[in-house]
């Protein structure tokens, strides 16, 4: 079920900017909350290399990665946000379709990442998401994901009520899940997880196994 506070954030985009403002306070901001994913695999990736950026939105997200020389692509199942992104993006690749079955070639993409949309996702849509993710990805190539982790006590509080009014029953499905684990259980390998912002986020990066996608599961390089 969707709130009617996030029904209106999505029709105002000043809501949206102001709660995202406020939960990027505790990372430093907004500019830094948008380039967590960067800045984890920016020491592990040539420049020029190729990015997906999975659920872009209106390229918020992506807009670092082009900014720091990478070939960026971005998709999303809405044309209305894809005609923003590629307005603000002039150098972003717009894709339209759908995270669980992305009309790109296997093996397209050095790294992929997924900010703050995998918590979007039923639990079966999100399995396939990261399935997607690991045929997507070149052999040895990266994951990064940047969600929610259930907070530690002093966010805890805040992070219930911002889940209860800007969130959906699927947001609270991730937080009771293992993300790491998952990754390993379908397949990818070198899974490490930080949390930040007081325990109330996590980035977490996969690698994609030498021999590409497997074809049997918790098996690691």
């Amino acid at each position: 079920m969707t709130s009617p506070l996030r029904q209106l954030a999505y029709r105002h985009r000043w809501i949206y900017d102001t709660v995202t403002g406020i939960s990027a306070l505790s990372v430093g901001g907004v500019d830094q909350l948008r380039s967590l994913g960067l800045s984890a695999l920016d020491p592990v990736l040539p420049r020029g290399a190729k990015v997906l950026d999975f659920c872009c939105g209106s390229g918020e997200a992506a807009a670092p990665w082009i900014e720091a020389g990478f070939q960026v692509t971005g998709l999303d199942v809405s044309p209305k946000v894809l005609e923003l992104a590629a307005t603000r993006q002039p150098l972003l690749t717009c894709i339209e379709g759908l995270a669980e079955a992305p009309p790109c070639a296997p093996a397209s993409f050095d790294a992929i990442q997924i900010s703050l949309a995998l918590h979007e996702f039923p639990r079966k849509e999100r399995q396939q998401v990261l399935l997607s993710c690991l045929e997507l990805l070149r052999p040895r190539g990266w994951l990064v994901v940047v969600d929610l982790h259930p907070a530690g006590p002093f966010l805890k509080l805040p992070q219930q009520l911002f889940c209860a009014l800007f969130e959906t029953e699927t947001a609270m499905a991730l937080l009771e899940d293992d993300i790491p684990k998952q990754l390993r259980e379908i397949g990818f390998c070198n899974v490490e997880q930080s949390v930040l912002a007081g325990a109330a986020l996590q980035r977490i990066t996969a690698r994609c196994p030498s021999s590409g996608m497997l074809e049997t599961t918790g098996e690691m390089s």
